[in-house]
């Protein structure tokens, strides 16, 4: 009886044992892929930074060329220099109270 007994508690460690490892290489196939989610959200982030400064580039790169004396391109460049001054005197302000 103890050998008919003996035989499904082997085959329980042994399924045991096989589960064990299958959730071992999950948890670390998991660990790699949170690990990938990061790297890809720092150059996401890094790559949306860079875009921003160039698309702020560009608008300042329109203002100093404007050669055609539009009036929407006059109005433009206008508002452009008003919020890069705006923005420099809130800098200004910020480092007067520190």
């Amino acid at each position: 009886m103890t050998e008919k007994a003996q035989e499904p508690i082997e085959r329980i460690i042994e399924k045991a044992a096989i589960i064990t490892k299958r959730y071992i290489d999950l948890r670390q196939e998991k660990l790699k892929a949170d690990a990938l989610i990061e790297d890809l959200s720092t150059t996401i982030k890094q790559q949306q930074d860079e875009i921003e400064r160039l698309r702020l580039e560009n608008q300042y790169l329109k203002v100093v060329t404007t050669t055609d004396p539009k009036r929407e391109s006059v109005e433009e460049s206008r508002a452009i220099l008003s919020e890069l001054v705006r923005e420099i005197d809130k800098c200004i302000s910020e480092l007067s109270e520190e």
